[in-house]
Protein backbone atom coordinates (compact mmCIF):
# COMPACT_ATOMS: atom_id res chain seq x y z
CA UNK A 1 0.00 0.00 0.00
CA UNK A 2 2.91 2.34 0.67
CA UNK A 3 3.88 2.50 -3.00
CA UNK A 4 0.29 3.29 -3.94
CA UNK A 5 0.38 6.29 -1.61
CA UNK A 6 3.68 7.39 -3.16
CA UNK A 7 2.13 6.99 -6.63
CA UNK A 8 -0.93 9.03 -5.67
CA UNK A 9 1.39 11.79 -4.46
CA UNK A 10 3.51 11.66 -7.62
CA UNK A 11 0.55 11.81 -9.98
CA UNK A 12 -1.38 14.48 -8.07
CA UNK A 13 1.64 16.72 -7.60
CA UNK A 14 2.45 16.43 -11.30
CA UNK A 15 -1.09 17.40 -12.23
CA UNK A 16 -0.91 20.35 -9.83
CA UNK A 17 2.17 21.61 -11.66
CA UNK A 18 4.53 20.69 -8.83
CA UNK A 19 6.63 18.52 -11.13
CA UNK A 20 9.92 18.66 -9.23
CA UNK A 21 8.23 17.41 -6.05
CA UNK A 22 6.40 14.77 -8.05
CA UNK A 23 9.67 13.55 -9.54
CA UNK A 24 11.01 12.91 -6.03
CA UNK A 25 8.13 10.54 -5.35
CA UNK A 26 8.58 8.93 -8.77
CA UNK A 27 12.25 8.34 -7.99
CA UNK A 28 11.34 6.68 -4.68
CA UNK A 29 8.90 4.42 -6.50
CA UNK A 30 11.47 3.51 -9.17
CA UNK A 31 14.09 2.65 -6.54
CA UNK A 32 11.77 0.03 -5.07
CA UNK A 33 9.80 -1.03 -8.16
CA UNK A 34 11.85 -0.21 -11.27
CA UNK A 35 9.14 -1.36 -13.69
CA UNK A 36 6.23 0.43 -11.98
CA UNK A 37 4.15 2.45 -14.41
CA UNK A 38 0.87 4.27 -14.82
CA UNK A 39 -0.91 1.10 -15.96
CA UNK A 40 -0.25 -0.52 -12.58
CA UNK A 41 -1.43 2.64 -10.85
CA UNK A 42 -4.64 2.77 -12.86
CA UNK A 43 -5.32 -0.93 -12.26
CA UNK A 44 -5.48 -0.20 -8.54
CA UNK A 45 -8.48 2.12 -8.88
CA UNK A 46 -11.63 2.57 -10.92
CA UNK A 47 -11.37 5.88 -12.71
CA UNK A 48 -13.56 7.43 -15.36
CA UNK A 49 -11.96 7.71 -18.80
CA UNK A 50 -11.43 11.44 -18.23
CA UNK A 51 -9.70 10.86 -14.90
CA UNK A 52 -7.58 8.10 -16.40
CA UNK A 53 -6.45 10.49 -19.14
CA UNK A 54 -5.46 13.07 -16.52
CA UNK A 55 -3.42 10.55 -14.53
CA UNK A 56 -1.69 9.39 -17.70
CA UNK A 57 -0.75 13.02 -18.38
CA UNK A 58 0.67 13.33 -14.87
CA UNK A 59 2.61 10.10 -15.29
CA UNK A 60 4.20 11.40 -18.49
CA UNK A 61 5.39 14.52 -16.66
CA UNK A 62 7.35 12.51 -14.09
CA UNK A 63 8.49 9.47 -16.06
CA UNK A 64 5.96 6.93 -14.82
CA UNK A 65 4.26 6.39 -18.17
Amino acid sequence: AHMVIQAIAAHCLALAGRVEEAKLFARIIRETLPDYNVDEFLATFRFSPDAEALFRKGAERVGLS
